[in-house]
């Protein structure tokens, strides 16, 4: 499992050590505020999340990183690649702790997994998922190079759907 280095960040496969920090960011409102589950989880839904992405890498091969900012040593967030199962597509997906928003640690963690994406897995085409009002989630996928492709329905909840493509990379 590949580990990522940009100039701020160090991004590695999530472990079950991480479950602790991931649980203060997932225990925060305004984090969860735009995910397909839109509360506070607890320590355990955490560790369920934990574990599944764990999971995810085993099964395919990528999946999610841990986001170290470098200049704490501090795990502050994850990003990575999701297979999604009802689209058959591949997700560049992000999740910063709050206190390190507007800061472009999202675009940059995103934009070294698109890459991975592209010239390690040789993925043809990307997606990202976001609910419309998410307006800076929305402005990180502009950022990183994607382009709005549709509104879809999934899991019963509206979601902006942005791509990009490789030979466009």
């Amino acid at each position: 499992m590949t580990t990522i280095e940009t100039s701020r960040l160090l991004l590695r496969p999530l472990k079950l050590t991480d479950l602790e920090d991931l649980a203060q960011i997932y225990s925060d409102p305004e984090v969860m505020r735009y995910r397909l589950f839109p509360k506070p989880a607890s320590l355990l839904e955490t560790q369920a999340f934990l574990e599944s992405y764990i999971e995810h890498w085993q099964r395919y091969g990528f999946g999610r990183w841990a986001i170290i900012y470098k200049a704490n040593e501090q795990l502050i967030g994850h990003c990575g690649l999701e297979h999604i199962e009802l689209l058959n597509e591949v997700e560049v997906n992000y999740l910063l702790a709050s206190q390190y928003w507007g800061q472009g640690l999202a675009t940059e963690s995103a934009i070294a997994v698109v890459n991975y994406g592209f010239q390690v897995q040789q993925f043809e085409r990307l997606v990202a998922l976001a609910k419309p009002d998410n307006l800076a989630s929305l402005r990180v996928m502009e950022k990183i190079g994607m382009s709005y492709h549709n509104k879809i329905r999934l899991h019963n909840i509206e979601w902006t759907l942005y791509e990009i493509k490789r030979q466009l990379h």
